[in-house]
């Protein structure tokens, strides 16, 4: 136990938690407002935080479901790591969305007392049904039992829609703040899909190349190739939509 209390990477762990214990507490003391809310940004750091690990959940995901239902054996083999990531950047998501509230204390209202003409009660939905998702497609890729892959291959069906949702679903609440300029795109939601595409897949490259060097998980060089070359391609893309703006 002492050992462990001794390793860097606790100890660092540690510090930066109570950092944040002591951050949220002058939070509360002082108001959202420190968040960088002001009369031309109506959201502050925590959604775009939020905006940042979606993006980064979606890459994942969206691998690991393709690999499914288009066919592409080879992005198999990178599956389990990309569904891991993506399921640790969406529960880092919506805590960002739940710490936007002001006060922890009132979550039970999301339950309570849901507004259904609340662009961030969509967002909640969605996630938490993301969420419930990559959680089943997890317990699925882990199973040993028979069947397990063909139930893999059936949540990949409700994966890639929904993951492609919860960016669309972003999107359209930005494109509602109709008095900032270049948040009423009718290309938004692409725009938004193809971006999460590139920082995901980015995230993905970047772990799996850690893994491979620190050998905990062994992936092909063609496939970081591959992985690579679909990045690029979507970077294209996204260059071309913001382009269009």
């Amino acid at each position: 136990m002492t050992s462990v209390m001794k390793n860097p990477l606790v100890v660092g762990s540690g510090a930066i938690a109570l950092v944040g214990i002591g951050v949220y507490v002058y939070q509360l003391m002082f108001g959202l407002g420190i968040t960088g809310m002001n009369n031309s940004t109506s959201w502050g750091l925590y959604l775009t935080c939020f905006m940042f690990f979606v993006g980064l959940s979606a890459g994942g995901l969206i691998v690991a479901s393709s690999a499914s239902i288009f066919g592409i054996k080879k992005y198999k083999a990178v599956a389990l790591p990309a569904v891991i990531l993506s399921t640790v950047c969406i529960c880092c998501a919506g805590m960002f969305v739940l710490i936007d509230l002001g006060g922890i204390q009132r979550v039970w209202r999301i339950i309570t007392g849901p507004n259904p003409l609340s662009p961030l009660f969509w967002d909640i939905c969605v996630i938490t049904l993301y969420l419930a998702i990559n959680v089943v497609y997890l317990a699925f890729m882990t199973s040993k039992k028979p069947g397990a892959a063909d139930k893999v291959a059936v949540v990949s069906r409700f994966a890639l829609p929904v993951a492609i949702l919860v960016h669309s679903v972003t999107a359209w609440i930005f494109g509602l703040e109709m008095a900032r300029e270049g948040w009423y795109s009718a290309i938004m939601a692409p725009l938004f899909v193809v971006s999460a595409m590139d920082s995901g897949l980015a995230l993905l490259l970047l772990s799996l190349l850690g893994l491979d060097k620190a050998g905990w998980f062994k992936t092909d060089h063609k496939l970081i190739a591959s992985l690579a070359g679909l990045l690029a391609t979507c970077v294209a893309i996204d260059a071309f939509l913001v382009g269009c703006e």
